[in-house]
């Protein structure tokens, strides 16, 4: 009964932040709404958002509450954040936290803890983003001073996900449509668009699941295949792509696509 009880809180919770989201279309709107509706859904000390556009000077960070006087310490050791790393090595963009990825003793030894998350008296984070193509990722990080995120919580934002996801397409979307720009639309989903390049459907699965920032691990668990097929599809794919990495393969779908991030 008593879990009953948190799996109905988590569903409600989980609905609340989707509708809170998906119906705003303006960029700048959807960025603070989504500050807003987070907080609702998963109480934070603090909550940060980087929108990282196509390019290099593309880039809207917001956080709240907002803590100007650190932002010199966060751009020179934001490098060392465990997340980041953990999120540069494997494109993995599902919700990760701070304990997932190291203890407490490897995070007190960095200078971006020193520095930044110490006097702020955090101890705990979690981070996601929401992909829009090769070029374009929304990224948040949600901090706490006490308890870290639950493995409920973390399921939370990682069920969220694809919603967001949607979201941010669709204010991209609407933003270049109000400014009059061309707006690249797929001529055919991912996954098709991979058949069409000659893959199997094993192999163009596979490799649909690594644009959308998936791990090998995770491709596993979500085609029901053992780790070693994963990596047989994903290389037998990577040679009918003429690529030759994991980053290099996510470009080549989404360009296949006929895309900068749309549909999958």
């Amino acid at each position: 009964m008593f879990e009953n009880s948190l799996s109905g809180a988590t569903d409600a919770r989980l609905l609340e932040l989707i509708g809170d989201v998906c119906g705003l279309l303006d960029i700048d709107e959807l960025r603070h709404g989504l500050l807003d509706a987070l907080h609702r859904a998963l109480p934070s000390d603090y909550i940060s958002l980087n929108d990282i556009g196509p390019g290099p000077l593309d880039v809207v960070a917001l956080m709240t509450p907002d803590v100007p006087e650190l932002l010199q310490a966060w751009v020179r050791n934001a490098h060392q954040n465990p997340l980041l790393q953990q999120y540069q090595r494997t494109l993995d963009g599902r919700a990760m936290r701070f304990s997932d990825v190291c203890t407490a003793e490897q995070l007190h030894g960095l200078a971006l803890y020193r520095e930044v998350y110490e006097p702020l008296g955090v101890e705990h984070q979690m981070a996601f983003t929401l992909p829009a193509g090769p070029r374009r990722v929304l990224a948040v990080a949600l901090s706490r001073r006490e308890s870290d995120y639950s493995d409920a919580e973390r399921d939370l934002a990682d069920r969220a996900r694809p919603f967001l996801i949607q979201a941010y397409l669709n204010a991209i979307a609407y933003q270049s449509a109000r400014l009059g720009l061309h707006v690249a639309r797929p001529s055919m989903p991912l996954l098709e668009s991979l058949l069409a390049a000659g893959l199997t459907r094993r192999e163009a699965q596979s490799l649909r699941l690594v644009a959308l920032g998936q791990s090998n691990h995770h491709v596993a668990e979500a085609l029901g295949i053992s780790h070693r097929t994963v990596g047989k599809h994903l290389e037998r794919g990577f040679r009918k792509l003429g690529v030759s990495d994991r980053s290099s393969a996510a470009a080549r779908v989404w360009e296949l696509a006929g895309t900068a991030g749309a549909g999958a």
